[in-house]
């Protein structure tokens, strides 16, 4: 039977999360948390599985995700990989040179207005902005307006055409 990250962790007095921070350090898994993937190495000692509820009808109802277990040689291997490696698995980056890839870039303002000026909504985007407020605030009055007011007499008009229909039908 294999073992799980969580049980794998209290082997080594870690959480599940650290375990799996640990097992990507040395090598095994390779990715961000919560979307890990075997590494070569990874998968001489575990396995993946892929669950898939698939019920039908929404996606969201459909929820697949993966499990991977670990054999049992994981320990003994891990346990080797930390005493000959304290620091950890290099894949000879630095993390100064990891951080630098990573970095974003700044942000830098080409407008050309100097930055000290607030910018200027056009006329455009204030009627926008005043139809989108206009029309949260009328919302909740629309409802009762078209069923007090606009229903009782698009019905009564309605009835008053209906009636002089049948009425013309027989004087002719």
């Amino acid at each position: 039977m294999g073992k799980s990250a969580r049980v794998l962790g209290e082997e080594f007095g870690r959480t599940a999360r650290e375990m799996n921070a640990l097992l990507k350090e040395y090598g095994y898994l390779d990715g961000n948390p919560g979307a890990y993937g075997l590494t070569e190495k990874g998968q001489q000692y575990a396995k993946e599985q892929y669950h898939s509820r698939g019920t039908g009808g929404y996606a969201q109802y459909n929820r697949n995700w993966e499990t991977r277990t670990w054999s049992e040689e994981t320990v003994a291997a891990l346990r080797a990989d930390i005493e000959a490696n304290p620091g950890g698995f290099d894949d000879g980056g630095s993390p100064a040179e990891e951080e630098a890839i990573f970095e974003p870039d700044p942000i830098v303002d080409d407008s050309g207005s100097g930055g000290d000026d607030d910018p200027q909504l056009s006329w455009k985007e204030l009627a926008i902005g005043g139809v989108v407020v206009g029309a949260i605030l009328v919302a909740p009055h629309v409802k009762p307006f078209w069923d007090n007011k606009v229903k009782p007499v698009a019905k009564k008009l309605r009835d008053r055409l209906v009636k002089q229909e049948t009425i013309e039908p027989t004087e002719s």
